[in-house]
C-alpha cells in the first residue's frame, strides 16, 4: 500500500501495450474491488498506455468505479488557477507586477502590496488557512468569496516575500478573487468560458457549494485503528476551498488539460515556461515550485507535478517531459496517498529500477544477497533463500517474499522501490533505493548465511 488478478464486473480497465498484465497486477496491488479504490491512466507521446479503476465508487450502492468516473482534484486545481491568471496577463486584464490591492479591496496592509507572482510561486510569505483552528470550526458552512477572504486574511503572514516557500492554500483563494475582479465572471464561470469549453473538458467543474454533486464518486476516510472501516471525512464546504482546490474532473479530461496547456491553446509557450520553471527567492536560491506546478526531479527524471487532496479525494499528476510521459491518478479514501501506484507503474514503463528476473535459474544471483543486514538505527533485515524464493526477514519478525532484480538487486512485492547491494571500503552495502525520494541510508552486511 500479488494475488491474481481476476477481471469482474467491478475492474475497468483499457490497455494499449505489451505491459497490461503487469499494470493490471500492480493497481490490484493497491486497491481492491470492495473498497474506495483508484482510477489510474498513463500516456505516452499521445498513446494511452494504460487506463484503469479499480474500486467501488459509493460503498451504500456497491456502484464500481470506472475510468471515466468523476473525482474531486484537490489542489492540482491550482494548475487552472494559475493558468487563468496568466490568460488575462495575456489579454492586459492584468499584469504579474500587480499587486492584491489592485483588485481586491479592505486587505490588511501586509497582504494588500504582494505582487500576484509571488502569490503564484508561493513566496509571498502568507500563511495557509487550513492550520487555523478558529476557520476549521466554521468552515462545514457555506460563504461567500468575499466572507471566505475577510476571514483568512485576518491571519499575520509569515515571512516577508521572497524570503522563503511557504505553500499557501490563503494565497490562492485570493488569486480566485483577482480572476473575478480581472474578468467580471465568477471564478467557476471564467473557467467553464475559457478552459473548460475550449478544450472539451465536459466532465469538469468547481464544486461551488457543498461537499459534492451527483456526479462525483462518494469520498471516504479511514484510521489505523480499523483500517477496513470507511467513514464520512470531515465536511468542509468547498466555498472555502474554491480556487484553491474546488475543481472535480476525471482521467479523459486531465489529458485534454494536460495536451491543451503544454501545446499553446490555453496559454503562450512562454508562459507554460513560466509555470513550470522554478521560481527564485531574494537570495537567488530556487524553490521547487513554479506557479501552479511543482518542479523537481523524481529517479533523475525532470518532472512537472501537483497532487491534491481535500476530504475523501486524493489526487496526483505528474509530467516527464524527457519521456513525454503524462501519469495521472484519483483515489477516494484520502487517508491513502494513490501516488506510489501511479508512480511503481512509471517505473516500470521507465525501467527507473532494475528489472525483475524472469528465468527460472536464479540460484547464483539470489546467494549473492543472502545475509545479515543492520541499518544506522539498529533495525534488522535478514534474507534468506529456501526452496527459489528469496525472503526477507525484518525487525518486526515479519518474513516477507522478495522479487530478485537485476544488478544485485531486489525488491519487496507490489513496488518498484528496491535494494541494491554494493561494496564499499571492504563492506557490503545494502542500499534503499526510493523510486521518489531516491537513496536512503545504507545497511550493512553482518554476516554471511
Amino acid at each position: 500500500m500479488v494475488k491474481k488478478l481476476l477481471f469482474s464486473s467491478l475492474f475497468f480497465v483499457t490497455c494499449v501495450n505489451a505491459k497490461q498484465h503487469d499494470f493490471s497486477v500492480m493497481l490490484a496491488c493497491h486497491a481492491s474491488s470492495d473498497k474506495p479504490g483508484l482510477a489510474i491512466s498513463i500516456e505516452q507521446s499521445g498513446k494511452h498506455i494504460f487506463k484503469g479503476a479499480l474500486g467501488v465508487a459509493d460503498i451504500s450502492t456497491r456502484d464500481p468505479l470506472k475510468v471515466d468516473s468523476i473525482f474531486q482534484i484537490g489542489s492540482i486545481s491550482k494548475q487552472f488557477t494559475a493558468a487563468a491568471i496568466l490568460q488575462l496577463v495575456e489579454n492586459n486584464n492584468l499584469s504579474l507586477k500587480n499587486t492584491l490591492d489592485d483588485f481586491i479591496t479592505d486587505l490588511p496592509v501586509e497582504y494588500a502590496k504582494l505582487t500576484i507572482e509571488s502569490v503564484l510561486s508561493h513566496t509571498s510569505g502568507l500563511p495557509n488557512y487550513n492550520s487555523d483552528t478558529g476557520i476549521r470550526q466554521r468552515w462545514d458552512k457555506y460563504a461567500t468569496i468575499d466572507e471566505v477572504i475577510n476571514v483568512v486574511s485576518k491571519m499575520p503572514v509569515l515571512t516577508k516575500p521572497g524570503v522563503d516557500y511557504a505553500y499557501s492554500n490563503t494565497g490562492y483563494i485570493l488569486l480566485g478573487k483577482v480572476i473575478e475582479a480581472a474578468s467580471g465572471l465568477t471564478y467557476s464561470e471564467y473557467l467553464q468560458r475559457n478552459i473548460f469549453s475550449p478544450l472539451g473538458m465536459k466532465n469538469s467543474f468547481v464544486v461551488t457549494k457543498g461537499v459534492s454533486s451527483k456526479q462525483i464518486v462518494r469520498g471516504y476516510t479511514a484510521n489505523s485503528d480499523e483500517p477496513n472501516a470507511y467513514f464520512t471525512p470531515e465536511i468542509v464546504d468547498r466555498s472555502w476551498i474554491y480556487a484553491a482546490g474546488a475543481i472535480a474532473s476525471t482521467l479523459d479530461d486531465m489529458s485534454l488539460w494536460h495536451r491543451g496547456l503544454s501545446s499553446g491553446k490555453v496559454i503562450s509557450a512562454a508562459n507554460y515556461q513560466l509555470m513550470v520553471t522554478r521560481a527564485k527567492l531574494n537570495n537567488g536560491e530556487s524553490v521547487n515550485y513554479g506557479f501552479g506546478t511543482d518542479v523537481y526531479p523524481i529517479s533523475g527524471q525532470p518532472s512537472y507535478s501537483h497532487q491534491g487532496q481535500v476530504p475523501g479525494f486524493v489526487a496526483w499528476s505528474v509530467y516527464f517531459p524527457s519521456h513525454d510521459l503524462l501519469g495521472t491518478v484519483f483515489g477516494n479514501n484520502d487517508a491513502v496517498h494513490p501516488g506510489p501506484a501511479l508512480l511503481n507503474m512509471i517505473a516500470r514503463q521507465l525501467n527507473l529500477s532494475p528489472a525483475p528476473i524472469a528465468h527460472q535459474n536464479i540460484t547464483e544471483q539470489a546467494k549473492t544477497l543472502i545475509g545479515k543486514y543492520k541499518g544506522t538505527d539498529d533495525t534488522m533485515m535478514t534474507v534468506t533463500f529456501d526452496d527459489g524464493q528469496l525472503s526477507a526477514k525484518t525487525s518486526n519478525g515479519v518474513i516477507r517474499k522478495l522479487v530478485l532484480r537485476e544488478n544485485n538487486s531486489f525488491s519487496f512485492a507490489c513496488t518498484e522501490d528496491y535494494y541494491q547491494l554494493r561494496e564499499q571500503d571492504d563492506k557490503r552495502l545494502l542500499v534503499p533505493v526510493s523510486i521518489y525520494m531516491g537513496e536512503r541510508a545504507p545497511l550493512v552486511r553482518m554476516e554471511i548465511q
